[in-house]
């Protein structure tokens, strides 16, 4: 049975359900460690398997998004600061991740959805990265700043540029595993808005003591 841990800080995000083990619920938390903030995936369930779950759920985390192991399933950002709306957004695309599947860190490059550009983003010194797009025309206007906005919005990072696209860590650190997992999600911002609203209209289950 997982065991009860009363260490575990904040509760940052929570989902109700995780279809890849019994549709346990599996929370992210994070609490304020040696050397900076930690995160912790946990979950009250003691569903057989849960602590590998867990762990494979963690392994997700820092393959996607850069972030560095501690102890168990503790994480934390190599930068040493706390980037909650991008932790958020990381953990849910862990939990959706398919554990039969191989786990990548996502290009800087990808091609748009709704037009035939291709969408780069470059970095640069001090947490900077430029969004490009390459293939704009009079007809088809450049989709770098839309772009650059959704990605700002999903993870709360500052928007600089005359034209709206740059995006910058506040840390001034790269997080290029991160911006990429952003990239990929960007154009489709209002589905996962819609995605987190039925989410959160389905209510929590968990542990009375896991409650904030």
């Amino acid at each position: 049975m997982t065991s009860v841990r009363t260490d575990l800080g904040r509760r940052v995000e929570l989902v109700s359900m995780d279809p890849y083990h019994g549709d346990i619920s599996v929370g992210l938390y994070v609490r304020e460690g040696l050397d900076g903030p930690v995160a912790t995936v946990h979950s009250y369930s003691g569903l057989p398997g849960t602590a590998e779950r867990l762990a494979q759920i963690a392994a997700t985390m820092r393959e996607l998004g850069g972030l560095e192991a501690c102890e168990g399933v503790e994480l934390r950002f190599p930068c040493g600061s706390w980037h909650e709306a991008a932790a958020k957004r990381l953990f849910i695309e862990a939990c959706k991740h398919d554990p039969r599947t191989a786990t990548r860190p996502s290009p800087l490059e990808v091609p748009d959805t709704r037009s035939e550009q291709r969408i780069r983003v470059i970095p640069t010194a001090g947490g900077v990265y430029d969004v490009l797009a390459e293939g704009a025309t009079a007809e088809t206007p450049s989709r770098a700043p839309a772009i650059a906005r959704a990605m700002a919005k999903l993870a709360q990072l500052e928007l600089r540029g005359e034209d709206g696209t740059t995006v910058v860590f506040p840390c001034g650190q790269r997080h290029d595993e991160l911006i990429g997992l952003l990239l990929g999600r960007a154009q489709n911002l209002r589905q996962i808005l819609r995605e987190e609203e039925m989410a959160a209209s389905r209510g929590v289950l968990a542990a009375p003591s896991a409650q904030e």
